[in-house]
């Protein structure tokens, strides 16, 4: 027993730091987590961009079969590939609840293809 604390005081302190723990072990195993998953596959017009249904994530990423792409978290952030075939990335740096953004960047048709992570 620590010196100049009664019993129940360090009772108490037990107590709470218990129910401390219990609330941080209960977080970490409801908080929504990020999982793989695609938007938005299929062919845009010129310029053309689509949303993808809202849902947790960490990033998006994306390519053009034709001609180069940008992704986005709805209107935070863009990043956009060199070309066709090539992967573009955003990663948010957390878990958020947004949609995911894929656009083309070029004025032909372009079948694209997006993943959350």
């Amino acid at each position: 027993m620590v010196q100049g604390i009664s019993q129940s005081m360090a009772r108490r302190l037990a107590v709470l730091a218990g129910l401390f723990a219990t609330l941080c072990v209960s977080l970490a195993l409801f908080a929504p987590s990020a999982s793989a998953s695609e938007y938005c596959g299929g062919w845009l017009g010129a310029y053309g961009q689509c949303y993808g249904n809202a849902r947790s994530l960490n990033g998006v990423s994306g390519y053009g079969e034709q001609h180069s792409v940008c992704v986005g978290i709805e209107a935070i952030g863009r990043v956009c590939s060199g070309g066709p075939g090539q992967i573009a990335t955003y990663n948010f740096g957390s878990t958020v609840y947004y949609r995911p953004r894929i656009e083309n960047n070029a004025a032909g048709n372009n079948l694209v293809h997006g993943n959350t992570f």
